[in-house]
């Protein structure tokens, strides 16, 4: 039988529709804050409408994942797409309107609802798209993709607007979502119809019910890898997304220019574990994947170090930029090994309710890391490097405890083959 490659019709018809939801979602969310931003000329009700719109995509990807095991997944992506240009449209009568701030904030806070609808969608097809040697190179294609989309996103929203009026870039974004609705069409993804008992918030409720008894109870291993995931960004990833600013515009006095930046390099840690997840892949696997947990610590070394000595701004920036490309890279690349051991612990019929409480968990755990790594720099201001220090250990000991997870993990799955 001939051995199907990664980038077969399905799974890349399933990527080109991610690819232009994502982008379009982004570019359009952030082209419509910047209008607000011209018409109020209140900082305040840009970042109040920008923050306000992400609240649907943290609280209702639970019920996007019980919908995309209940329904076909292609049709939902369909429809979404279908919506999200019906949207385009609707923008595109009010404008001039007396109340358009209130009409943008209602038309991003649907955008970000249709978001938390589509990614458990897309998610849940990819196990069931690729064959399962595949799997790991499929879900760094789509790690690619998401980083790229939340990093040039906004770049490409601010240069459209820059140089196209607001209803131009609109309109392209309504084709373009109508014509992501006619490719996906195309694609096939086996389904399955379940059983329910007709009332739908208690099919919603038993079936995050089954997601987390899944997760906690049934597939223990599954709950620590998840702990594993949420703390590395609980204590990890939140410390740089607060400690980056902080020790580049405070402690070196740098220019926000240059922040920014800097703070591209996340993106680009992110898009460098997608790019190297196949090569990684073919000497690691999740059995050994906490190298690159410790790995992740380790990397923030140069952080710790730049950040307690008196050396020129400009060679510490760069010092931080190479070191947060690499942590994020190699926390990427387990964050891939751990994904794609979710999904293959998962069967298909609860792959996308599984797959977005993960995520809702794992999001939770950002802004209560970022709340403690705030309280904690303005508490060490004059000694971050304790703060990265803690980090640090933090990280490393985070990986030797997954060993022993892993190791355990391994020593069954031994004992399963050894049956056969």
């Amino acid at each position: 039988m001939k051995e199907r490659t990664l980038f077969q019709k399905d799974f890349t018809l399933l990527i080109i529709g991610q690819i232009i939801s994502l982008f379009g979602n982004s570019i359009l969310r952030f082209s419509l804050s910047l209008y607000i931003l011209d018409e109020t000329g209140s900082a305040a009700a840009f970042g109040s409408i920008l923050a306000v719109s992400m609240i649907p995509t943290i609280l209702l990807s639970p019920f996007g994942g019980v919908l995309a095991d209940r329904v076909n997944r292609r049709n939902i992506m369909i429809c979404l797409d279908i919506i999200t240009s019906f949207v385009c449209i609707f923008f595109l009568t009010q404008l001039g309107s007396n109340q358009i701030v209130c009409i943008v904030a209602g038309v991003m806070i649907v955008l970000s609802i249709i978001q938390s609808m589509y990614q458990p969608a897309v998610q849940s097809s990819i196990p069931v798209l690729v064959d399962s040697h595949h799997l790991l190179q499929a879900n760094g294609v789509v790690v690619q993709v998401n980083a790229l989309a939340n990093f040039l996103g906004p770049i490409l929203g601010g240069m459209l607007y820059g140089f196209l009026d607001l209803k131009v870039i609109v309109i392209v974004s309504a084709i373009a979502f109508f014509i992501s609705s006619l490719l996906e069409v195309f694609i096939r993804i086996p389904f399955i119809k379940q059983a329910s008992n007709g009332k739908v918030i208690n099919t919603v409720i038993v079936d995050l019910k089954l997601a987390l008894t899944f997760i906690s109870k049934d597939n223990p291993v599954l709950f620590k890898i998840l702990l594993v995931v949420a703390s590395i960004n609980l204590f990890f990833s939140s410390m740089i997304m607060i400690g980056l600013p902080y020790i580049i515009k405070v402690q070196l006095g740098l220019s926000s220019q240059l922040y920014g930046f800097a703070e591209s390099f996340l993106a680009i840690g992110s898009i460098g574990a997608g790019l190297t997840i196949g090569l990684v892949g073919k000497k690691y696997s999740i059995h050994n994947s906490h190298v690159f947990i410790i790995l992740g610590g380790v990397m923030l070394l140069p952080i710790a170090i730049v950040s307690g000595l008196q050396i020129q701004p400009m060679i510490a920036y760069s010092v931080i930029c190479i070191s947060t490309f690499l942590c994020l890279a190699s926390v990427g690349i387990f964050t891939i090994f751990a994904q794609t051991f979710i999904q293959t612990e998962t069967p298909n019929e609860m792959l996308g309710k599984v797959s977005a409480v993960v995520a809702t968990i794992v999001m939770c755990s950002y802004p209560i890391g970022q709340s403690l790594y705030g309280v904690l720099f303005d508490r060490f201001s004059d000694q971050v490097f304790v703060i990265v220090l803690f980090a640090i250990l933090v990280e490393v000991l985070l990986g030797f405890m997954t060993k022993r997870y892993l190791t355990k993990l391994q020593g069954k799955s031994m004992s399963a083959m050894n049956k056969y």
